[in-house]
């Protein structure tokens, strides 16, 4: 069996509604070396005063204190995807599930614990960033955004999820 290379993955009930496509081709370590390619080309075109400017200007008030630290700092956007490259990024999130196994034929991976995920590279639609409770998460919710990074996500399936697989060409299957 083949595994699907494309899934549209949505939710239209509730709050939180999203509509995305995911490229399941795409490496995990393809996305990183190319959000880190567009953060380096960023922060060598650009001082920590513009870019505090430009981010200012987005909406986003903060001081370039907080830009460093949201760059640069040991949990930083570079640090964190470089440490992600060299496979030893220990600032993972505390829902971290561990390692999936896809099941072949379906876009679906599964936990050790037996719970269902899709992932992949964002082509299109919409997935909702991080919601800001912090001027760090403003802060990298708008260089995410502003700098169209790249964004691979892994998302659980939940009571409310659609899935359909898509083939190379985005038809579905």
């Amino acid at each position: 069996m083949t595994n699907h290379p494309r899934v549209k993955l949505g939710r239209i009930n509730g709050d939180n509604k999203y509509s995305v496509t995911l490229d399941m081709t795409l490496s995990y370590k393809e996305v990183l070396n190319e959000r880190l390619n567009r953060l380096q080309a960023f922060t060598s075109n650009n001082s920590l005063e513009s870019a505090t400017r430009l981010i200012n200007e987005a909406g986003v008030q903060c001081t370039s204190s907080d830009v460093d630290k949201v760059l640069f700092g040991s949990k930083g956007m570079i640090p964190s995807t470089q440490a992600s490259l060299a496979g030893n990024n220990t600032n993972r999130p505390k829902n971290y599930s561990g390692r999936l196994t896809r099941r072949d034929g379906s876009p679906f991976f599964f936990s050790e614990d037996g719970r269902q995920y899709v992932r992949g590279v964002i082509v299109d639609g919409h997935y909702p960033l991080k919601t800001p409770n912090h001027l760090f998460t403003a802060i990298r919710n708008c260089l995410e955004e502003n700098l169209n990074l790249p964004r691979y996500i892994r998302h659980e399936i939940v009571s409310g999820d659609e899935t359909v697989d898509r083939d190379e060409n985005n038809n579905p299957r």
